[in-house]
């Protein structure tokens, strides 16, 4: 694999499960288990890889610049559909395969990889000079501590060392240019080494137990090998054997069996009966007799000889090498008996870790693992016997065969079918064996049945475990005692939830089609069906939208709920109005649609549904004016209300039925106990949807709070006679079930749909007395205006006597006790908007600055944090310790909030610690407005940044909002610094902004 300038995707289970769905990641299971896969290569953002498929070879391409919407091309009918295909997962599997591989960290150094044992060609040694009369030198090995696992992975590394005196060094480290003598038997060894090494002398070696067998007969007597960890004292020799070591250096038993040979030695046998040279091409009176023995020998051979017949010493070589990489099983109903292959791969550890819980034991003499205990070994068998075939690939010998060939596996039979709208559901172990005598042999410790005719029964243990986990899940009871058969009628919200039970399950079940089809959409966000939306709207959606809009249509069509739960910035309103139009265009009778925010959104709301769906006819039902007949509510298609509003008309909005309700900033109900929470329950509606910036990370009463408006009865609470450990599975349970009705995407992940700068603007409706408040300081500004020009003052006084006014006007949009401290808080608009955004931003970990230009609103919200017992940073013009501020903010994560005036924080701060700007009241000069983003906006920003305007309706802020494209440079001179003395604006111009 070739390196790349950035990392593959960690292709796990999970994340393949998500890109192609269950059914195309098993068929890719069986490609990657069947050895299909010829290459693969990563270049970022493309996996690329060959597929051998038969006679076909596919060629995959799968793009992964989005991991939320891949793109593959491939031959095969779902790659032409640039659908993630089989094909192009197997290639992932193999690619994350060989990443494992990688990882796999050697003992000591890395060591030199060594083929196959050679003899000497020479008898001198090239890479150092020798000669008689010169410096005596000798060579020490040292054996690895670990030397019986190092031999049953057939991967022994030895230290080489040499004494030169009475100095002791690696062998590498031997000085070149000098001149040596070497004892004889330590010349061969030494020359030997250096054939393998490609003519060097290494100091750390990887042996095969053949290699280091012919590198000990050189050393036959020599003390010069010794163990690592005691380095001080030779190992011993007996008649020509080194004690504890040559009685481990046994080469592989290839009569396994004990009745037969293995195939590469029938081979061998056949080879030499037809006396043909190793190196020579196999005579066609040998190949019916190789054909005859693949017909009798299994799929190896026979796949050998299919491929062209190629030279004798290759087939002997492939066979021998392809048994080496097998596990393979002998053993009867009293013993089992297991070789491991001499490799050291994550597999192999795994089962050699089974075995010795097991209670198997190795016998070095002939390399196999042994458990000798009936009881034992039909428990195993149970177990594990289906993971040895299904999962592990193991061969399992002839006489294996032949004496478990009557022996019965236990498995699962399951049985759907459709009912109205709901599937009943079937499940029960598969035996011949009563419920009375499965419970009696399962409590006494027993995973089988011997029935007195002989006959025995294994009880798949997985399938026992799986059946249990099925029962108690569907059944909801945690601590519901095993039976083997269990049935219920499932509805669609449930049907995802049981296809993840059963998945992996060898039963061949297959749902229904209906039951497919309600569930798969769910699960495969690929095979979502698009929302039929007017083409001019869903031209402005972006592609993750799109998703999303479809993703809820489709919830909404099977009477299912659901959250929408993207970062903050990514269009959530937009998207649920999207499902309002689609719900308005396909549904008759019409019915309108109820979306329930908290007073600050409410105008928010109602300017996004003019824009984005202006067909549509939407109201407002909030303040003074609000409907008192629910009729009124018929004429329109989309009402919005508060949640104050909320719970003052409850009774009035509950006669009515609602297409949809849709609640957004979902926190305001997360307590079930609450009026909100209650409130919007009571409500009638054909669908209900939650929309939240919040990760749904929440406690459990939070999720059944947030469900009991969405599917009532869907989460349950865990009853208090429960233990600790049945309480933990009911939650993660619940917590699970509730994730499938749960759309989260992150800027992250979808960065690539979006430009680097998120730019919004938040409509704040002033209530009825900030509203009261900013009218008599408009009238009052007014009136002055008019008594100096009707007193005849100059134009000077009267222009600046506007910009006063036009000051106050601006204080009393951003916070109006910055004029009267007797205002109340709560009253305030943008002091909301701030709360909603603050706490949106710190639940999802994003951190945030907030620009003024008025100091006095500033120190406003510092006193705000306080009392909240938030952590902030203040900046003003008094500020002496910028810097040391700025590098606290950057390096504190914990911090959440830098609190900036627009004097100071202009220019030359670096504060990439945040990704969020608030700009909590205008100045109007986009120049400078984009000056204060690029603080956060700027080289060594990693994240997505948001700049959001907090902007007051009906007020002078919006008139110059609107104004600001067409009168530029009006406004630059009106709100510069020095705005009060040297501007050049006509009191007329100041007037239209009063008007």
């Amino acid at each position: 694999m070739p390196s790349n300038s950035k990392p593959a995707p960690i292709f796990d289970r999970s994340f393949l499960l998500e890109l192609g769905g269950g059914a195309t990641y098993r068929e890719a299971e069986k490609l990657f288990e069947s050895r299909a896969i010829n290459s693969v290569q990563w270049e970022w953002p493309v996996l690329t890889g060959l597929v051998q498929c038969g006679e076909r070879v596919y060629a995959p391409v799968l793009n992964l610049r989005s991991t939320v919407f891949a793109q593959n091309k491939c031959q095969c009918s779902q790659g032409k559909k640039g659908k993630a295909c089989e094909h192009a997962l197997s290639v992932a599997m193999y690619y994350q395969a060989l990443k494992c591989k990688e990882k796999l960290t050697p003992m000591y150094e890395e060591p030199v990889p060594l083929p196959l044992p050679l003899p000497p060609e020479t008898s001198q040694v090239r890479s150092i000079k020798l000669a008689e009369d010169a410096i005596s030198m000798r060579l020490i090995l040292l054996l690895p501590p670990n030397f019986m696992a190092s031999v049953e992975r057939g991967a022994i590394a030895i230290k080489l060392d040499v004494a030169v005196g009475q100095e002791i060094f690696p062998l590498s480290k031997l000085d070149f240019d000098k001149t040596y003598t070497v004892a004889p038997a330590q010349l061969s060894a030494l020359v030997c080494i250096e054939s393998w090494c490609a003519g060097k002398l290494p100091s750390l070696i990887q042996l095969s137990v053949s290699q280091l067998v012919q590198l000990l007969n050189y050393l036959k007597n020599e003390p010069v090998i010794y163990w690592l960890n005691n380095p001080k004292t030779p190992i011993d020799w007996n008649d020509d054997a080194l004690i504890g070591v040559h009685e481990f250096l046994i080469e592989p038993d290839l009569d396994f069996s004990g009745k037969a040979k293995s195939e590469s030695a029938q081979i061998n046998e056949e080879l030499i009966n037809y006396k043909i040279c190793p190196t020579s091409n196999l005579r066609g009176d040998l190949k019916p007799n190789l054909r005859r023995m693949a017909e009798s020998k299994g799929s190896r051979l026979r796949e050998l000889c299919e491929c062209g017949y190629p030279t004798a010493k290759t087939v002997s070589c492939s066979l021998n090498k392809y048994e080496s990489d097998c596990v393979v099983v002998d053993g009867s109903t009293n013993y089992i008996a297991i070789r491991l292959p001499p490799v050291r791969t994550e597999t192999v550890q795994l089962l050699r870790s089974i075995l010795k819980s097991e209670g198997f034991t190795l016998e070095p003499t002939n390399r196999k693992w042994w458990l000798r205990d009936r009881h034992k070994t039909l428990n195993f068998l149970a177990t594990y016997w289906k993971a040895l075939k299904d999962e592990w690939k193991v061969e399992f010998t002839e006489n294996f065969n032949e004496k478990l060939a009557g022996v019965l596996i236990s498995k699962l039979a399951i049985k759907t079918r459709e009912q109205s709208d709901k599937f009943v559901f079937d499940i029960s172990l598969s035996t011949n064996l009563g419920e009375k005598e499965l419970q009696r042999a399962l409590s006494s410790g027993k995973n089988y049945v011997e029935e007195d005719s002989g006959s025995i029964t294994l009880l798949d243990s997985k399938s026992i475990e799986q059946l249990h986990q099925i029962e108690r899940a569907l059944s909801g009871q945690a601590n519901r005692p095993f039976t083997t058969t269990f049935n219920k009628r499932i509805s669609t919200r449930d049907l995802c939830e049981v296809e993840d039970l059963l998945d992996g399950l060898s039963t061949g079940w297959k749902p229904p089609e209906a039951w497919y089809a309600r569930s798969r959409a769910i699960k495969e966000v690929g095979a979502l069906e698009q929302a039929p939306l007017h083409a001019d709207f869903d031209n402005t959606l972006r592609t993750y939208q799109r998703v999303g809009v479809a993703w809820l249509w489709h919830l909404y069509r099977n009477q299912l709920g659901g959250i929408l739960a993207d970062e903050m910035g990514l269009g959530k309103t937009l998207q649920a109005l999207a499902l309002i139009e689609c719900i308005n265009f396909e549904d008759a009778p019409k019915k309108p649609a109820l979306v329930v925010c908290p007073a600050s959104l409410v105008e928010n709301w109602l300017r996004e549904a003019n824009c984005f769906i202006p067909n549509m006819n939407a109201m407002k039902h909030h303040g003074s004016r609000r409907v008192k007949e629910p009729v009124i509510f018929e004429d329109y298609d989309m009402v919005i209300t508060s949640y104050g509003t909320l719970r003052k008309d409850a009774d009035l909005l509950a006669t009515v039925d609602w297409s949809v309700v849709i609640a957004d900033e979902a926190q305001h109900i997360k307590n079930r106990s609450s009026q909100n929470a209650k409130t919007l329950t009571k409500l009638h509606s054909d669908g209900r949807f939650l929309l939240t910036g919040t990760p749904i990370e929440n406690s459990l009463d939070d999720l059944i709070s947030l469900f009991s408006f969405l599917m009532p009865g869907f989460l349950e609470t865990p009853s208090e006679d429960l233990s600790i450990a049945d309480k933990t599975w009911h939650n993660k349970r619940q917590t699970k079930r509730a994730a499938t009705y749960i759309l989260r995407r992150t800027k992250i992940e979808v960065a690539p749909e979006l430009p680097k700068k998120i730019e919004k603007i938040f409509y704040c409706e002033l209530g009825d007395k900030q509203q009261k408040f900013y009218q008599n300081t408009l009238d009052k500004t007014r009136k002055d205006i008019f008594k100096l020009e009707m007193a005849g003052a100059k134009a000077g006084r009267v222009q600046f006597a506007a910009f006063t006014e036009l000051l106050r006007l601006r204080q009393a949009c951003v916070d109006p006790r910055i004029l009267d401290e007797n205002f109340p808080k709560e009253e305030s608009a943008k002091l909301a908007a701030f709360d909603e955004v603050l706490d949106e931003c710190i639940d999802v970990g994003s951190r945030i600055l907030v620009f003024s230009s008025f100091v006095s609103a500033l120190q406003l919200l510092a006193e705000h944090l306080q009392l909240k017992g938030q952590k902030f940073c203040y900046l003003d013009g008094k500020t002496k310790n910028r810097l040391a501020l700025v590098d606290k903010f950057n390096e504190d994560n914990s911090i959440p909030v830098f609190l900036i005036s627009l004097k100071v924080g202009g220019t030359g701060l670096n504060l990439t610690g945040a990704d969020t700007v608030l700009h909590f009241d205008p100045w109007w000069n986009p120049a400078a407005e984009a000056q204060a983003t690029d603080r956060a906006h700027r080289i060594g920003q990693t994240k997505v940044v948001t700049s959001i305007k907090l902007i007051s309706v009906g007020t002078v802020e919006e008139k110059v909002l609107e104004l600001q494209s067409k009168k530029t440079e009006i406004l630059k001179e009106l709100f510069e610094e020095s705005e009060s003395a040297n501007a050049k604006v006509s009191l007329e111009d100041i007037k239209e902004l009063l008007s």
